[in-house]
């Protein structure tokens, strides 16, 4: 096993091994794009998230990075991680 960088450190606690700090920081993103967009309402925050989402499989699947919600779609097969300590 190898020493963890930092990034790794914020990316261990996990919920359906999906990365907690990768969803956050990319849901604050589509927060933030969406407040200088001027997105107002339930349903279109909800259709916005959403939108958010599946653009960022779209461009995952477009570079062929593998990623647990990729692979729970069944779009690509597991992804590889390494171990650290």
């Amino acid at each position: 096993m190898k020493q963890c960088t930092w990034i790794q450190y914020l990316r261990k606690p996990k919920i359906l091994n999906m990365s907690i700090f990768d969803w956050l920081t990319s849901l604050l993103a589509a927060f933030l794009i969406g407040r200088w967009a001027g997105i107002t309402g339930y349903f279109k925050w909800i259709l916005f998230f959403l939108a958010w989402t599946f653009a960022g499989v779209a461009i995952h699947l477009f570079f062929g990075v593998k990623t647990m919600l990729g692979y729970y779609l069944g779009l690509n097969s597991r992804p590889i991680r390494e171990e650290c300590t």
